[in-house]
């Protein structure tokens, strides 16, 4: 090869002139060419860093087969284009997917599930409408950092990851961008719980039905969803226990015994029962019961105090009690009492049991009983 600048010989390859220095540039190798009427590859005007994809022409209009991270997935994108063909749902956008997803997937999940799915849904409204094949981590990603808790964080992934595995299946898109998502940090504040003077203070005024309410959680440790769909026929006040549960396999179907120590729990929800025809215990929704109940009564009690209350819904933005509060009130009541942790993680229905606790999962209700009477009334 010759010196760019002095034209005298030098090794090939060589980046100096061995005779006057100079830098030699190397030559810029061309990308290769498809071969016309097999589909077209160019970087997208609007970010330099991504490719365009189109097929072949079809009645005088290019195919837009989407944007890739690199001319390779572009290309890659027309060759199966051309192999197998544009798939039927190929152009879908996020919602449509979802909805596909959806019809099938809610009937094979709770009913707890799917409501965790529809509100977690509610989130993805920024990005619905883009075409499935178009969404990166990125556009998830900036989801979650909106999404204020880590609890929120994990069910955003949960449900892009399963939105984007039926997409893969459907070959839709060629990768599950939505592994990809981070969760950030955050840091795990103490659960606000029921100290010994609010809850007297509820015992003070348990002739309202809404503090009733709210003290048969605290005795018994249930979610207010789960209070919710109790049904009348779930009731035993003869062996003096319930049948409940939800969200968990450990926690459906599980039984709660009533405290014999604090009789006043069971009548509550004799007195709440009207009639043979009641089906459910409370006949009453769970956005009812948070609001119209549990916050309602809270805060004439002066122990919680909304910012706002819109259309009967209580607004708050600092720390508060909530109707978890109540659980985790039962639980540290429970421990205090001494119930043993196997018996505890049984009566609430958590589902993570140490080896020895899987031992407990068929005790008898004579037992459960047993443990649940050792906590006394305040």
């Amino acid at each position: 090869m010759k010196c760019i600048r002095c034209r005298k010989e030098i090794p090939e390859q060589s980046l100096y002139c061995l005779y006057c220095g100079k830098k030699q540039s190397a030559q810029k190798k061309k990308a290769n060419r498809r071969p016309n009427g097999t589909g077209t590859v160019s970087r997208d005007s609007r970010c330099k860093n991504s490719w365009i994809a189109h097929a072949p022409s079809s009645g005088g209009k290019r195919i837009y087969l989407g944007s890739f991270p690199n001319a390779r997935e572009a290309q890659n994108a027309i060759d199966t284009y051309l192999r197998e063909g544009c798939p039927e749902m190929y152009h879908a956008t996020l919602e449509e997917i979802y909805q596909l997803w959806s019809e099938i997937h809610y009937r094979q999940v709770s009913d707890s599930a799917v409501r965790l799915y529809s509100s977690t849904w509610k989130r993805f409204a920024e990005i619905r409408h883009m075409k499935m094949h178009d969404i990166r981590t990125v556009h998830f990603q900036k989801i979650i950092s909106h999404a204020g808790s880590e609890s929120a964080c994990h069910a955003i992934r949960t449900l892009a990851v399963l939105i984007c595995r039926y997409a893969l299946e459907n070959d839709v898109i060629q990768k599950n961008y939505a592994e990809f998502i981070r969760i950030p940090r955050f840091e795990k504040s103490e659960k606000k719980i029921f100290t010994p003077e609010e809850i007297a203070l509820l015992w003070a005024h348990s002739d309202d039905k809404r503090v009733q309410f709210i003290l048969f959680l605290i005795y018994t440790g249930l979610r207010i969803g789960e209070a919710s769909n109790l049904k009348v026929s779930d009731m035993d006040f003869v062996h003096g226990y319930f049948i409940c549960g939800e969200k968990t396999k450990a926690g459906r179907n599980r039984i709660v015994p009533f405290p014999e120590n604090i009789p006043e729990i069971a009548e509550f929800v004799k007195g709440w029962i009207q009639d043979d025809s009641q089906k459910t215990v409370l006949n009453a929704t769970t956005a009812q019961l948070r609001h119209q109940y549990f916050y309602s009564a809270l805060t004439e009690l002066h122990l919680v105090k909304p910012d706002r209350i819109q259309h009967g819904i209580y607004q708050f933005s600092g720390e508060h009690l909530t109707p978890h509060s109540t659980r985790h009130t039962f639980a540290s009541l429970s421990a205090s009492a001494g119930i043993a942790p196997e018996h505890l993680q049984k009566i609430i229905g958590h589902a993570r049991y140490s080896t020895t606790a899987e031992i407990y999962i068929h005790q008898n209700i004579e037992e459960l009983k047993s443990e649940m009477g050792k906590i006394q009334k305040i």
